[in-house]
């Protein structure tokens, strides 16, 4: 299929250009890389919202590789399959630009090698992050929504062009049923204890929000509109860097007046949800293409 009928659909059902994240993913994706990578990158990516298509490296798209961190393992498996199947091109539809370490030193980009190994191989790169935490009807939160059994849902928490969180309510659940559920749903086979935090409160509306949920925000907001849980990819950052120990540092002035009860995932668990729920179906419902998912070995990584 041509890529550009691809994109086109694409840009036009997530509105891409109305999440501008300029300012975000510049501070994380230093102008060093930028300059390095823009042999590499779509001629004005850089000054656009940074969601669309990044890497434009094929004409003709017949797979699609669903991630949610472009780390170097998982781009060297879509390289690997890719060299193995000598398709006529591929395109990665990712939800962040770079890859993240949850307990090492953050966001960091895609190494230069990769991004000569993925233009030789024919295989493009479109980056959806905020339009796919915030659209009405695929969204990370939605998918994390309908696994958990979620009823009466409604979106909060706004961010960038639209709002990042959702919350409703569950059929009567005890906290440790729920946790056991969260973990099931985002194929852990444990959770963090260091992500758990139960307040005594019974678990009867629950708020969402996939990925970074270490918001003082986006938790008032939640407990102002009666959530009694909240669940998210991290509260707690476990990385060695300034804004990891600022962080935790807030956050322990933070918790102690919260009353809602804490769970948390992993940053990559609770976003890979809406591409295994919905992002393949999408792409076999809208152009009849398969959609791959490749997922982490470790999910804390």
């Amino acid at each position: 299929m041509k890529q550009v009928n691809i994109i086109l659909e694409l840009d036009t059902f997530f509105e891409v250009q109305a999440f501008d994240e300029r300012e975000g993913w510049s501070f994380t994706i230093d102008s060093t890389y930028q300059e390095a990578a823009k042999p590499f990158v779509k001629n004005g990516f850089w000054e656009s919202s940074w969601n669309g298509l990044m890497l434009d490296n094929t004409d003709e798209v017949d797979r699609v590789y669903l991630v949610v961190f472009p780390s170097r393992t998982v781009l060297d498996t879509i390289i690997a399959k890719e060299v193995g199947r000598g398709g006529e091109g591929a395109l990665i539809f990712a939800h962040h630009p770079a890859a993240y370490h949850e307990a090492g030193k953050g966001f960091s980009p895609i190494p230069i090698e990769q991004l000569e190994e993925l233009e030789e191989h024919r295989i493009s790169f479109y980056n959806c992050h905020a339009p796919l935490d915030c659209h009405t009807s695929i969204s990370t939160g939605n998918a994390m929504a309908n696994a958990l059994g979620l009823n009466d849902v409604q979106r909060f928490a706004k961010y960038y062009g639209g709002y990042a969180g959702v919350i409703g309510t569950v059929p009567d659940v005890s906290f440790s049923a729920f946790a056991e559920r969260l973990a099931d749903v985002c194929e852990l086979d444990h959770l963090r204890y260091d992500q758990i935090l139960h307040n005594g409160q019974p678990v009867k509306r629950v708020a969402i929000v996939p990925g970074g949920g270490d918001s003082e925000t986006m938790l008032d907001e939640a407990q102002a509109r009666g959530a009694d849980t909240y669940v998210t990819g991290h509260w707690h950052l476990f990385g060695d860097n300034d804004f990891a120990e600022q962080r935790r540092e807030s956050f322990k002035q933070y918790i102690p007046n919260l009353k809602m009860n804490l769970l948390a995932a992993s940053h990559y668990s609770s976003e890979m949800v809406v591409m295994r729920d919905q992002m393949q179906t999408f792409f076999d419902d809208k152009f009849d293409l398969e959609a791959q998912l490749i997922r982490q070995d470790d999910p804390w990584g």
